[in-house]
């Protein structure tokens, strides 16, 4: 009986474990996706997307002037994860559906 629950909580662990690594590895894809959409958007390369640069990525021109919160008329990946991590937490925030 021992040996049999041992190995069930070694299943278990494993199987936790598996689910982890996918998350992620998920989470990393999404992330390298999120970057090639910001640098292609980020026409001349400064890091930053201009009102006009942000029309490339629809929901973030969406809701531009919430996600930038220092209201320099630019926003950033930084201000971006802001507010997409503000819509995880479903306060309805400036990314919208959390994916800008």
């Amino acid at each position: 009986m021992r040996k049999t629950l041992l190995a069930l909580a070694f299943s278990a662990l494993a199987a936790a474990c598996t689910l982890v690594h996918a998350q992620s590895d998920r989470a990393e894809k999404m992330r390298e996706r999120f970057d090639a959409r910001f640098t292609k958007a980020d026409a001349n390369g400064d890091g930053k997307l201009s009102k006009d640069e942000a029309k490339a990525m629809p929901r973030v021109a969406k809701n531009f002037d919430a996600i930038d919160t220092d209201h320099d008329g630019f926003v950033t990946k930084a201000e971006i994860g802001a507010a997409m991590a503000q819509a995880r937490k479903g306060s309805g925030a400036a990314a919208g559906s959390g994916n800008p």
